[in-house]
């Protein structure tokens, strides 16, 4: 069970991250996980200067969430809701025209061609089908979301991974000028 945390601890670590590691391929080295590695972390996902400034500004909230799920692992879920919500505001600022919930915005964007899985990082487009993954995001994505929204128990430390995503997604219906 959640418990508050005491005062006196209130800015220390969680406890959880006790068992994370991170692996820096450059020394080849295994060192627990720091406040500062998590920052860092953190700030490398970022959003476009195109994307409205009220998303880059709620997603910055979404951000320092992240940031703050080392003082309490639970906040990683928080940031990923808030994430979320982003996602579906800048869907509703893009595409003002398109009507419905979360999962409607996603396909009316995956099918107008705006999202697909080249402007996401960690997958290997397929030249017979490049949007494989964007095709599954309505779903997946509504279906997470949905899940953190109306009350679920599931705690799992993978706010960064959403993070990104969810800025890939906004940084493709907001790309920079080219």
């Amino acid at each position: 069970m959640e418990e508050l945390k005491p005062f006196s601890t209130l800015l220390e670590s969680d406890e959880r991250w006790a068992n994370f590691v991170l692996w820096r391929v450059s020394t080849n080295e295994v060192t627990p996980i720091t406040l500062s590695d998590r920052y860092q972390l953190v700030t490398d996902i970022s959003l476009s200067s195109a994307a409205p400034e009220d998303v880059r500004s709620q997603f910055n909230i979404a951000l320092m969430l992240g940031v703050y799920a080392w003082l309490y692992y639970p906040l990683h879920q928080v940031a990923e809701l808030k994430a979320f919500s982003t996602v579906e505001m800048a869907l509703r600022l893009r595409f003002p025209e398109a009507k419905g919930a979360l999962n409607k915005l996603l396909a009316f964007a995956v099918e107008s061609g705006v999202i697909t899985d080249k402007g996401f990082s960690h997958i290997e487009v397929c030249d017979e089908d490049p949007i494989q993954y964007s095709a599954k995001l309505p779903n997946f994505v509504s279906s997470l979301r949905n899940e953190l929204a109306h009350g679920s128990f599931m705690l799992h430390p993978g706010s960064l991974f959403t993070l990104r995503n969810c800025a890939e997604i906004i940084n493709q219906l907001f790309p920079e000028a080219k």
